[in-house]
């Protein structure tokens, strides 16, 4: 015969399973969640919009557009460089080095301050497509954290050092929403090492008016490294001049 104190047993029992049947319920929903990819939860909160798969070389936009890129900063000729763009009102954009962020954290702020486009140019500069998966990813995240810890911002664009890449980079950088962007018009200043000879200073100015002149939407590398590229800066408004000369609209990228 089924009695009361039955009933109370049978709705014990019915409860304790309900309970378990929830704590299994959220104990599997929990591994579901810890189981998705943690790049892409982290690439969900940067900021940034989609990026597509692979490497870019020309700049955005229609009619005939440029696009100047400083690689390896902060450096002694940042301020110098950021003071022209200012005088002239050229956007550009800013592929720095973690440790260079980390050594003139002022400059990066100022870069951000001013509305210039910040790029991921990795934490110290190594050949990407010579370290594995978990190198890359490291050099990558760490230079973006640098950026985040100074100004609060992540940077949506990457360039791999050296322009060497493999599928791996290029897989990377999507899953953290940063587009890469490598480029079309090298002036070789860096090769002036610290010099701001006229011999640099003209020899950058004909290789970017040559190069770029030809091109529709060229991207343009230059280099405010640690060391300051002095032919760089000197360079830097005849390129500007040039460039609005013929009708270029200055982009970031």
């Amino acid at each position: 015969m089924f009695t009361t104190r039955h009933a109370a047993a049978a709705i014990a029992c019915a409860m304790v399973l309900t309970a378990a049947l929830s704590l299994t319920a959220s104990a599997a929903e929990y591994r579901s969640v810890a189981s998705q990819d943690t790049t892409a939860v982290m690439a969900g909160s940067t900021g940034c919009p989609p990026a597509p798969y692979g490497a870019r070389f020309y700049a955005p936009g229609s009619s005939k557009t440029v696009a100047l890129t400083f690689d390896d900063g902060p450096g002694k000729s940042t301020a110098a460089i950021l003071a022209i763009l200012a005088r002239y009102r050229v956007p550009a954009t800013f592929f720095n080095i973690g440790v260079n962020m980390a050594s003139r954290p002022s400059l990066v702020r100022t870069e951000v301050k001013d509305g210039y486009a910040m790029g991921n140019h990795t934490w110290n500069h190594p050949d990407m497509d010579l370290l594995p998966a978990a190198g890359q990813a490291a050099e990558m995240d760490r230079a973006s954290a640098e950026q985040r810890s100074i100004t609060g911002t992540v940077p949506c664009a990457f360039r791999p050092p050296y322009g060497d890449y493999d599928s791996t980079t290029l897989r990377l950088a999507q899953q953290r929403r940063m587009g890469v962007w490598l480029w079309s018009v090298d002036p070789q200043d860096w090769m002036a090492d610290g010099s701001g000879s006229a011999y640099w200073v003209h020899r950058i100015i004909r290789l970017a008016e040559q190069e770029g002149g030809a091109l529709r939407h060229p991207i343009v590398i230059m280099h405010n490294q640690p060391i300051g590229n002095p032919a760089t800066v000197s360079a830097l408004p005849t390129i500007i001049q040039f460039f609005r000369s013929h009708g270029y609209r200055f982009v970031v990228l």
